[in-house]
């Protein structure tokens, strides 16, 4: 095994702790802890057994299992990105209808207090 491959694992073991760690203080449901050490002990498995994808690489007619895995992790960061924008952009329209709901109460208690 060589030295990136027990970095990369040591890497994977810490966010595998991590992950567990931010489950038990309920930052995260049971489905996204899952989610989470699927794709870490994924990296784990990757970064120690490497050659094991070859077959996978021959048949997709990709040079090296590196290339393999950068490409798998531009698709999943693309993925999440899109995810995300996706969250941003519904808690900032729920934010604006509460603030604007906030506004509209607040002016007509305004209305009825001056009349």
């Amino acid at each position: 095994m060589t030295s990136i491959q027990i970095i990369a694992s040591i890497f994977g073991l810490i966010m595998v702790y991590l992950s567990f760690l931010h489950y038990k203080r309920h930052e995260f449901n049971r489905y996204q802890f899952v989610i989470w050490e699927i794709l870490w002990f994924g990296f784990i498995i990757v970064t120690i057994l490497p050659d094991r994808f070859n077959v996978i690489t021959e048949r997709l007619g990709i040079a090296r299992a590196f290339d393999l895995f950068a490409i798998g992790a531009f698709v999943m960061v693309l993925s999440l990105s899109f995810h995300n924008y996706l969250l941003i952009t519904r808690l900032e329209k729920r934010l604006e209808n509460k603030v604007r709901q906030k506004a509209l109460s607040e002016l007509s208690s305004i209305k009825v207090k001056h009349l």
